[in-house]
């Protein structure tokens, strides 16, 4: 899978064979050219797409798939059977189900005219790309947090892509398959609510319990848990909590009293704030401002890029170069003048924040009022 990087993006914008000097005829007042100007502007969104495969691909799959696919329980547990000289096994077929993945597209724009673009400063330009930058992070970042918290099923053509794991009243129940000594039935879930006021001690039960969920479906080992901003002082008093000490602070020698934990992991947006080692795996605890008060969500990490991550970002296959890629791409706009001159700069965009693995993620609500999981507003 390609990311659309600067390079890719100049190959995309300037092709090869295209004299640029001539159809995209003006020079600015500082002297700067329209291959200048597209070059920056291929710089500034490949750098901050490829800064967005870093950030969110520890917790993702990138895939031009329409869908995903993998096996459900079957209604009872099975063990292969001892042979028997006389008799034949009885032949077994697994029960399957799948999901849609969707896609969305996106457009920008930049407010420039040809006129506009010969007296416009260097400082100018830059800023506008910066706006067009930034609202390109933030659009994928809101996609993803709007997905990790909410059991909404997006409707595909006449498919579902859901969220996860939910044994019953959804147009895509899904029960897990057994898991060594543990098996589930039509009430498991994995959007868990506790009836009451958010504190230190429920919020350390709640965390034990989403590590429990994960390692019962074969997540074991360390895990990702991000929560918000506001409750940091309710984890952070979590009995066991272990602060982040960074590597460049000197920790004198025989103090009990601080912990070092070396290595985090990549690929996870959010700062990391500490650790909880559980019975199930030590637990790294990241907080986002996006993510609601009273609200976490937890799931584990494999890699960048790993199929085995909890969520799926699917790309179209036909935008971008070879079986194309994640990432805005920079579209110059021509005036139609007899002599064309760049006009302004289109930023096209194709992406679809999807969850992957459904076992792969557990969601939180420790709030009084009520017993289920209400989706939080995201903003």
């Amino acid at each position: 899978m390609a990311v659309l990087g600067p390079t890719a993006l100049m190959d995309i914008a300037l092709p090869t064979g295209v004299d640029a000097a001539t159809i995209l005829n003006f020079e600015m007042r500082e002297g700067m050219t329209p291959q200048e100007v597209i070059a920056l502007a291929a710089t500034t969104i490949g750098e901050v797409n490829q800064e967005l495969e870093q950030q969110y691909g520890g917790l993702s799959m990138f895939t031009n798939s329409l869908y995903a696919r993998y096996r459900q329980a079957s209604g009872s547990r099975r063990m292969t059977p001892v042979r028997s000289e006389f008799n034949s096994p009885d032949p077994i077929r697994s029960d399957t189900i799948g999901h849609m993945l969707t896609i969305t597209p996106y457009n920008d724009a930049t407010a420039w005219s040809a006129s506009y673009l010969r007296e416009a400063s260097m400082e100018q330009i830059r800023f506008d790309l910066h706006e067009i930058r930034d609202s390109w992070r933030d659009r994928v970042d809101y996609d993803v947090i709007t997905r990790m918290f909410s059991s909404t099923e997006n409707r595909v053509g006449q498919g579902y892509s859901p969220g996860w794991a939910i044994g019953t009243g959804t147009n895509l129940d899904f029960i897990p398959p057994a898991w060594r000594g543990n098996s589930f039935t039509s009430s498991h879930t994995h959007y868990k609510r506790t009836n009451s006021a958010i504190s230190s001690s429920n919020a350390l039960t709640a965390t034990k319990n989403a590590a429990k969920d994960l390692a019962h479906h074969g997540l074991t080992g360390d895990k990702v848990m991000m929560v918000s901003e506001t409750d940091l002082d309710t984890y952070a008093g979590m009995t066991g909590f272990i602060d982040v000490i960074p590597e460049r602070v000197q920790v004198n020698a025989g103090n009990s009293d601080i912990l070092r934990v070396f290595g985090r992991t990549e690929g996870v947006p959010g700062e990391a704030i500490g650790f909880l080692n559980t019975k199930y795996g030590m637990v790294e605890i990241r907080y986002h401002e996006r993510i609601p008060a009273n609200y976490f969500w937890m799931g584990k990490s494999f890699g960048i890029n790993d199929s085995r991550n909890p969520l799926a970002i699917r790309y179209n296959p036909n935008v971008g170069p070879n079986d194309g890629g994640f990432g805005m791409l920079v579209m110059p706009q021509v005036d139609r003048s007899l002599t064309p001159r760049l006009d302004y700069l289109k930023f096209d965009a194709e992406h679809g924040i999807n969850v992957n693995n459904r076992l792969n993620g557990v969601v939180y609500q420790i709030e009084s009022g009520g017993s289920s999981y209400e989706n939080p507003t995201i903003s």
